[in-house]
């Protein structure tokens, strides 16, 4: 924040045939770096998520605008001859492919990895699938939801004895998309070593089934079978939402010092502060108890002392706010995260805050077409 702009990819051209969230979330991340990203769109419709709402703005639906900004429209039918010669003559120009077609598709069409890397040996070509082109799931539909329940990710979230609950937001496919950034960054400076591109694969369901490591390698060792945990841990306690008397504070003790501080902090010395407690063990083996005591201690008080005091002890504590607070509050606004279009808040992705560029708004449908067709009749012919 202060070296100047951040483009890395300047002079980089992505050619984008993702949809949905992982994928475009992806390119509008290397856009936000300097790359050229010109996403090709199904004629008349387009990405799905420009039809996902209400509400709708500038034409299309809020997701389609958060996620697919800083990029340019062009609208091929795959299916046709013609459009599909446009289309490999865009990819001549390209640094890397982007796609998320169903396995097996891309080949039908005349664009896949191998045909398209024989062709272009500088290519990198980056594809992304819900359970991967490989395995006995590699034809299922592979969407958030269904790669939380496939994975085990579902299983761990909500409570327990309730019905299964998937994240309040598709961090599987965000995280997917941040795997496909580092991947592409890697493959780019890799070829500019050996002079060739590489081929990549992402699935959702990888993504899923990594982030549950610890979780397998407890389970594994010996650990209790996994469940869901709620807003608590399976091996730090206290490390959950509470209860104050006007709203929720998650807080907790990573470490035997701070446990004594929040004994102090909240006046417990009487009920949490003997040798019974002292250790993480022995929380994490009475935690009804202990979270019983807590419990009650927090909800006699108001959310800002509950916040103050244990920020004074240097005890981890946070209010649980909505999105649209966090979106307006001073920390957003510090960072610079938050931009406003038109009258619709819009977030940069976390690499905003090194001095990436701001992005123009989500493109209309088959916006650059016109002068990408253009500037493909001027190319030399084969």
């Amino acid at each position: 924040m202060g070296d100047g702009e951040f483009r890395p990819l300047e002079g980089v051209r992505v050619v984008d045939f993702t949809r949905l969230l992982a994928g475009p979330y992806a390119t509008m991340t290397l856009a936000e770096l300097g790359a050229d990203v010109i996403k090709v769109e199904q004629p008349g419709i387009g990405d799905e998520t420009r039809h996902w709402g209400p509400p709708f703005v500038h034409g299309a639906s809020a997701y389609f605008h958060a996620i697919n900004r800083g990029k340019r429209s062009i609208a091929l039918d795959l299916t046709n001859d013609a459009e599909r010669e446009t289309a490999r003559a865009l990819i001549s120009t390209a640094d890397v492919v982007v796609e998320s077609f169903r396995p097996g598709v891309a080949d039908r069409l005349g664009i896949g990895a191998d045909a398209l890397r024989a062709q272009f040996p500088r290519l990198v070509h980056a594809s992304i699938s819900g359970f991967s082109p490989h395995g006995p799931l590699a034809a299922e539909p592979g969407t958030a939801v269904t790669v939380e329940a496939e994975s085990g990710l579902m299983h761990v979230t909500g409570y327990e004895g309730a019905d299964p609950v998937r994240s309040g937001v598709a961090m599987v496919d965000i995280a997917t998309g941040m795997s496909m950034i580092n991947g592409v960054l890697a493959a780019l400076l890799e070829r500019e070593r050996t002079g060739i591109g590489r081929r990549l694969e992402f699935s959702l369901f990888a993504t899923a089934l990594s982030s549950l490591g610890t979780v397998i390698a407890a389970t594994s060792a010996g650990g209790p079978p996994s469940r869901p945990w709620g807003s608590a841990h399976p091996s730090i306690v206290p490390y959950r939402a509470f209860a104050a008397s006007d709203g929720h504070a998650v807080l907790g003790a990573t470490n035997d010092a701070m446990f004594a501080r929040l004994v102090t902090a909240l006046d417990l010395g009487e009920t949490l502060g003997g040798g019974q407690w002292a250790g993480n063990r022995s929380r994490v083996e009475g935690r009804d108890e202990l979270e019983s005591i807590l419990a009650a201690r927090v909800a006699s008080l108001p959310l800002d002392a509950v916040v103050e005091r244990l920020r004074a002890a240097r005890v981890l504590v946070a209010r649980v706010r909505t999105p649209e607070q966090a979106a307006r509050g001073p920390q957003a606004e510090a960072l610079g995260l938050i931009e406003h279009d038109d009258g619709v808040s819009v977030a940069r992705s976390a690499l905003g805050t090194n001095g990436t560029t701001r992005l123009a708004r989500a493109p209309a449908l088959d916006a650059d077409g016109p002068a990408l067709r253009a500037e493909l009749r001027r190319l030399p012919r084969p």
